[in-house]
């Protein structure tokens, strides 16, 4: 199975679950070079007047200026990444069949140019999904959710409900679509840019935002370390034979961003179950926000695109002509994000040692821990959850900034020590003789 995933942060291509081509929607058009993802990124702050970037969000046929080498209008730019992620994939005959999970925003007039344009790029569209219903309908859910992603110019906030079908069947459905345009991630993008420079400005009183080549430096590696979930960026820059240093704390960058993550907090409005895909997992501190706001959050894994839309294949490729799916069946349960290990876990080890949970400890509490101030465990309904307290605390190998749900198995690493959630067993009666 085939799946497009249109978001102009990240155009993917995937199949049977992995990626094959991946890229940022941006291009660098000069002359008759077209460049687009990151080879346009990597030059963006060299060639700023050559750069596009709105082409997915716009998808139509305005103008675009300067023109290049078969690039007239928005939609050339579509057609030509496109065509870039169709090479990607072996060559053979006939066009390849793909599902599109489309942006909630998508108008029909989009989708139905996007239809065209795709097939001429090697494409035989199947069906359009939104992206929000199908991460959804991967979740078991037991009322009503939203759904928060990040684009390249706007956040966007779907509502979805549950709805009892006739026959008895319960699906997940769209509702209400909010747009944040202040959450996009180019605009937080440049705070972190204008943040690093500040920080270079007071420590070596150099601006490296007045010189493109540093500037592209700075942006190459600020995107690099976001991307990465750094918990501290060290920055170089590299000019007139001067090479200059500095280190910021990730926090620094989430103090940056905190006006427009009250944007999207507000535009959320009332605390709720929120399911975030992995662009919202990145910014530093936007989850934290999110939870501080008052929000339940989900954060869903990195290939919950094409887990979800797997076992719904085959319905969607089986109708004749190409619709958009806004409602999916959906997963029942009575509490929406308590893994099913987590009832078990009944101790946290460390060094040999194991500690009993209760309604909340701290890291420190624990003998072979004393002065790790990374974490607490706190007890929920049906297990237990981590809340990081520091800037790198790692759950299962993956770097968390907010509470998370956690189990037997599952490791916490924070301080250079690795905790263990175990479940200690009862004793168990006596064998007869």
């Amino acid at each position: 199975m085939l799946v497009l995933e249109v978001n102009d942060a990240e155009v993917a291509l995937l199949r049977r679950g992995e990626v094959v081509c991946s890229q940022p929607a941006v291009a660098l058009v000069e002359g008759r070079e077209v460049l687009f993802g990151n080879d346009a990124l990597a030059r963006s702050r060299l060639r700023p007047r050559q750069v596009h970037n709105e082409f997915w969000q716009r998808l139509n046929s305005d103008p675009v200026a300067p023109k290049g080498a078969g690039v007239a209008n928005q939609a050339d730019l579509v057609y030509l990444q496109l065509q870039a992620l169709r090479n990607a994939l072996p060559s053979g005959n006939g066009a390849a069949q793909v599902i599109v999970a489309t942006p909630p925003t998508a108008t029909s007039a989009q989708l139905s140019l996007l239809l065209g344009i795709a097939a001429e790029a090697g494409f035989q569209v199947t069906a359009f999904v939104d992206a929000a219903v199908a991460i959804a309908s991967s979740v078991a859910l037991s009322g009503p959710c939203r759904v928060v992603d990040l684009g390249l110019h706007r956040a966007t906030v779907t509502t979805l409900a549950l709805v009892e079908e006739a026959d008895g069947a319960t699906r997940i459905r769209r509702g209400e679509v909010d747009e944040v345009p202040a959450a996009g991630l180019a605009a937080l993008t440049e705070g972190w840019i204008d943040t690093v420079a500040d920080r270079f400005v007071e420590s070596t009183r150099f601006d490296p935002l007045r010189v493109a080549e540093t500037e592209q430096q700075v942006c190459d590696q600020v995107r690099a370390g976001v991307e990465r979930e750094a918990a501290e960026f060290a920055i170089a820059v590299d000019h007139g034979d001067v090479a200059r240093h500095i280190t910021i704390a990730r926090r620094a960058f989430a103090e940056k961003a905190e006006q427009r993550y009250g944007a999207l907090a507000r535009a959320i409005g009332a605390p709720s179950l929120l399911l975030t895909t992995p662009r919202v997992q990145r910014p530093p501190g936007l989850s934290a926000h999110l939870e501080a706001a008052g929000h339940r959050v989900l954060a869903l894994p990195k290939d919950v695109l094409p887990s979800a839309l797997a076992p719904h294949a085959d319905d969607l490729t089986a109708h004749s002509g190409v619709r958009l799916v806004t409602s999916l069946p959906v997963r029942l349960t009575t509490d929406a994000a308590a893994p099913a290990n987590a009832r078990a876990a009944t101790h946290l080890l460390c060094q040999g040692v194991a500690l009993p949970l209760g309604d909340e400890i701290r890291a420190a509490e624990h003998p072979a821990a004393e002065g790790v101030r990374g974490f607490r465990v706190k007890r929920r309904a049906g297990g237990f959850s981590v809340v990081p307290g520091a800037d790198d605390v790692r759950l299962n190998g993956e770097r968390i900034e907010f509470e998370h749900a956690a189990g037997v198995g599952d490791v916490v690493r924070a301080d250079g020590l690795e905790f263990h959630f175990i479940a200690v067993l009862p004793d168990a009666p006596a064998s007869a003789a």
